[in-house]
């Protein structure tokens, strides 16, 4: 017997999936034949990665909705308002629900963290996916076929396990959301829940934390066992064998270059 595509025909949904290892995630999963949904801030943002991912895949099934994660009090109706469209525009109940959305948290030094900024993160990184957990066990198979076929994969990344100095301030929402992927795989079984931690990857939020200098990404490159920075595609790998595989859940998976050993 041939090896199956796992992926084919599936429905997708990838929560920050219209730039860097979403919008590879939304591509890989496109190219093995899933209907994919994708999210954005912006609809002009929206609107530009649907049509290149369109002509990437003239054949696919693609669409998308725009959605603000920035604010606990819009945060819960917003994410519901995400699973309604991906459910409408892929034609059904979800196979698989991807989460990278996250952006820069503000860098305060320890000495003027206050609990405002300190909580800030959490938001879009720990508070969405909890409420997507949540969403999913409050409408069974509304949203999420009840299967273990089925998956959530949500993201973290290597500066939770290698701190870099001044990281206390923001980096809590990393272990958080590591203990939230295996209370989540518990309680949402068969559905499958995991997390993957990637490292230094060259994404347009990677630029925009060393305003681009290369002298810096090649050092930070170079610190790794494989001298390099990864690429989306490369990351996106790790989230489409998630969906792939009906034996993984509650683990997470680090593609971090060898970073943590180096």
């Amino acid at each position: 017997m041939a090896h199956p595509n796992f992926l084919l025909n599936s429905r997708t949904l990838i929560i920050g999936g219209s730039s860097g290892i979403g919008y590879a995630v939304a591509s890989g999963a496109l190219a093995n034949g899933s209907k994919v949904h994708i999210t954005s801030v912006t609809a002009q943002k929206l609107s530009a990665k649907i049509t290149q991912l369109r002509s990437l895949y003239p054949n696919a099934h693609v669409s998308g909705s725009t959605a603000d994660l920035s604010s606990t009090e819009t945060l819960e109706g917003n994410l519901q308002s995400t699973l309604d469209a991906a459910v409408k525009e892929t034609g059904g109940a979800l196979d698989h629900i991807v989460y990278t959305a996250g952006e820069l948290p503000e860098r305060t030094s320890l000495a003027q963290t206050t609990a405002v900024t300190a909580l800030a993160p959490f938001t879009m990184r720990y508070l969405g996916p909890l409420l997507i957990g949540k969403l999913i066990a409050a409408n069974p198979g509304r949203y999420l076929k009840p299967a273990a076929s089925s998956s959530i994969t949500l993201t973290s990344g290597a500066a939770a396990y290698r701190p870099p100095p001044g990281s206390s301030p923001w980096i809590g929402f990393g272990g958080a959301v590591e203990v939230l992927t295996r209370a989540l795989a518990v309680d949402l079984a068969p559905i499958r829940v995991n997390l993957i931690v990637p490292g230094l990857v060259e994404t347009e939020l990677l630029q925009r934390m060393f305003q681009g200098n290369p002298e810096v990404l090649s050092t930070l490159g170079a610190a790794s066992l494989t001298k390099q920075i990864g690429t989306p595609e490369a990351a996106a790998e790790a989230y489409l064998f998630c969906m792939r595989s009906a034996l993984a859940t509650g683990q997470d998976f680090k593609v971090e270059n060898g970073f943590l050993i180096a």
